[in-house]
């Protein structure tokens, strides 16, 4: 019988960030490398697992639970984290958990293999594990591949401990280990332990105060891989679930115990503010809330859709209105057609809402088999939400079936018709597992770039690294692989130009605070949230959109441009 000492939760980097760079300069990217950045949530994967593991006794108290978060703390060498995170005299066997999307699965693969060849060198058994989106779309790939020794799918909590018993009890691992969906909707089946992330080298300043109602969507869009995930049924939880999640993290401050805060030159000014006689008094809460260490006042809903039914998204609204706080989640369009459930949303603290619109063309909707979506009323729903006093994060996809290059300009057209708050958008990618991917391999339709290069340093099915939304993969039917790429950068320049920002401003003129809030979100998200969208403002030497390209040339650069990987520069033709 092998004895657990440490189970050791790792983040990969996004492998966008790793090829390609962004070096942050100025006050800014001074307090983002100090704090991690200043405002972040590490995610909610492994803390329901950490939780899970140790409300159901799977964990034991002799078992050192360590976190390594490479997107927050760079990746920081294994012989390191040996040494600062890690106690190798506990027992005789330590568990890696690797998670990743599918972009971050070339990291997540050399992650492991660094943690092997130290583990080896430090002389103990180390077995890697490797979860998340990714080893659910692609479950054998780790291990035909030798990076990782086993693979979980499904309900991870339930399938990790079953691991984790066989290896306690000295049965042999098997290479994937499955859980079926279907069993959180009991009262206390979850365990949050957000607590896990004070562990971290570089903490945030404030982490996101985060939860999930629900798991699964109502939806089956052919382009997702929720399915894959999450499981192709909705599970709600128990709402005194959610809401005792929710009060467990809230801000670790009051003007009362201002004086117990960390020491710091940031919460040395924080203090100074707050014991200020008029500005303290008037705005000392707010600014704890908002600015002070610890959670943050609103709180995220991580579910993947969370208006699957009007009785279910009541009750939870009704459940979580007493709370006072400001919350923020993704969900379906189709909720602005129930005014009064948008209403409740409101009074019950909803003032952001991520909302997949994806295009401005039916006939790409209806290629998605998003049956919530209809782009002749879209206007009016997006209205609908902003009535009811909400913010609206609208995301979209391009190279999909009936677009265009004139695409680009119609999509920005309508986001400034309608003022929407915030862009998220991507290239539609044939993720694996769903029905872009197979409609892909079926057609021979990806480009040479998708794959697994041959002098890769790490062996892929394909390249994952490029499926980031940001690139082209499979060919366009309505357009030259260069129309779609450049206007992609094209559209998110304009958007989050400061003319663009303007033209999406919904205030008055005279609203000083509401326009500097406007402003300053859609600044940080662009240039720090999203790291794509400040690769693409700062492409300000690329082709116009819509010049005319021979179909299935490569894509095109000018002197100015940055230069592309090699893989761009392969012709787009096997």
């Amino acid at each position: 019988m092998a004895t657990l000492g440490n189970l050791i939760c790792l983040t990969p980097r996004d492998s966008y960030v790793v090829d390609e760079p962004i070096r942050r300069k100025g006050l800014l990217g001074r307090l983002e490398r100090t704090t991690g950045p200043f405002v972040r949530s590490p995610g909610i994967g492994f803390p329901y697992l950490v939780g899970f593991l140790r409300k159901n006794g799977v964990l034991k108290g002799a078992t050192h639970v360590a976190v390594q978060h490479d997107k927050i703390e760079g990746a920081t060498p294994f012989e390191e984290i040996l040494r600062d995170k890690v106690d190798l005299r506990r027992g005789d066997h330590d568990v890696l958990f690797v998670t990743a999307y599918t972009n971050s699965a070339r990291e997540a693969f050399r992650r492991a293999r660094e943690a092997r060849a130290a583990y080896a060198a430090a002389g103990k058994r180390l077995t890697v594990v490797f979860g998340g989106p990714h080893a659910s779309a692609v479950p054998e790939e780790g291990t035909r591949r030798g990076h990782v020794d086993c693979a979980v799918v499904g309900e991870g909590e339930w399938a990790a401990a079953t691991l984790l018993d066989d290896l306690a009890q000295g049965r042999p691992l098997k290479p994937v280990y499955r859980a079926t969906f279907d069993r959180i909707r009991d009262r206390g089946t979850l365990a949050l332990d957000m607590g896990i992330w004070q562990g971290l080298r570089h903490r945030p300043q404030q982490i996101v105060a985060s939860t999930t109602f629900a798991r699964g969507c109502k939806l089956d869009c052919h382009f997702c891989a929720v399915f894959l995930t999450n499981g192709p049924t909705v599970r709600n939880r128990d709402v005194d679930d959610v809401v005792e999640e929710i009060r467990g993290q809230s801000p670790a401050y009051t003007r009362e115990t201002i004086d117990q805060i960390p020491p710091g030159v940031y919460n040395a000014l924080l203090k100074a503010a707050v014991k200020l006689p008029v500005i303290g008094r008037r705005y000392g809460d707010r600014l704890i809330a908002r600015m002070g260490p610890g959670f943050t006042e609103q709180f995220f809903f991580w579910d993947d859709n969370l208006y699957n039914a009007a009785g279910s998204f009541r009750a939870l609204c009704e459940a979580v209105r007493p709370l006072g706080r400001r919350w923020a989640a993704e969900l379906t369009i189709d909720l602005a057609a129930k005014p009064e459930l948008l209403q409740l949303a409101y009074e019950s603290g909803c003032r952001d809402l991520f909302l997949g619109i994806e295009s401005v063309s039916q006939t790409a909707i209806d290629g998605l088999d998003k049956w919530s979506n209809d782009t002749t009323s879209m206007a009016q729903m997006v209205r609908r939400v902003h009535d009811a006093g909400i913010n609206v994060m609208g995301a979209f996809v391009f190279g999909l079936d009936g677009d265009e290059p004139s695409s680009f300009d119609r999509t920005l057209e309508f986001i400034y018709d309608t003022g929407i708050d915030f862009i998220v958008a991507n290239i539609i990618q044939p993720y694996p597992g769903t029905g872009t991917f197979k409609d892909a391999v079926a057609g021979d339709d990806f480009l040479p770039w998708a794959r697994c290069p041959e002098d890769a340093d790490v062996a892929m099915d394909y390249n994952w690294p490029l499926f980031d939304g940001a690139h082209v993969l499979i060919r366009p039917k309505g357009m030259t692989v260069d129309q779609l790429q450049e206007g992609y950068y094209y559209f998110l320049r304009e958007a989050y130009s400061l003319t663009g920002i303007l033209r999406r401003f919904r205030g008055k003129a005279y609203d000083l605070p509401r326009a500097a809030s406007h402003f300053g979100r859609n600044y940080l998200l662009s240039r720090y949230g999203m790291i794509k969208t400040a690769h693409a403002i700062k492409r300000k030497g690329a082709r116009p959109v819509g010049a005319q390209d021979a179909v299935g040339a490569a894509p095109q650069r000018l002197p100015s441009d940055p230069p592309l990987p090699a893989r761009f520069t392969q012709p787009e033709s096997d």
